[in-house]
């Protein structure tokens, strides 16, 4: 049986089995945390980098790339939404970035892959 698992943690440096599981789980609640920072602050659009210094500033322990990471996972999901590229915002070496949104009209699939 070929079962699909939600990805969540990207295995890029192979971790021994016993800790690919505490990886899994952090990576998990990193994703939870940055749906919940776009769900509460819906009509706005952030950056990968803002997103990540709002939740910085309030006290949540996570890294940048995870941020990124999670918007991935999120947009994949449909849960975000990647704005067009007329609300890109200067970034901090110069280059326009993407922004993001929650998705209001999300709805949960009736039959998730498993």
């Amino acid at each position: 049986m070929n079962e699909q698992r939600e990805l969540t943690f990207h295995d890029s440096v192979p971790l021994p089995e016993e800790q690919l599981g505490k990886a899994r789980e952090t990576a998990k609640k990193q994703k939870a945390m940055v749906l919940d920072f776009f769900k509460t602050r819906w009509e706005y659009n952030y950056t990968p980098a803002e997103a990540h210094n709002l939740l910085i500033q309030f006290g949540n322990k996570i890294l940048l790339n995870s941020v990124r990471r999670s918007i991935t996972d999120l947009t994949k999901e449909g849960r975000l939404i990647k704005c067009q590229w007329s609300e890109r915002r200067m970034g901090a070496y110069g280059i326009a970035n993407r922004t993001w949104k929650y998705n209001l009209n999300w709805m949960k699939p009736l039959n998730p892959k498993k």
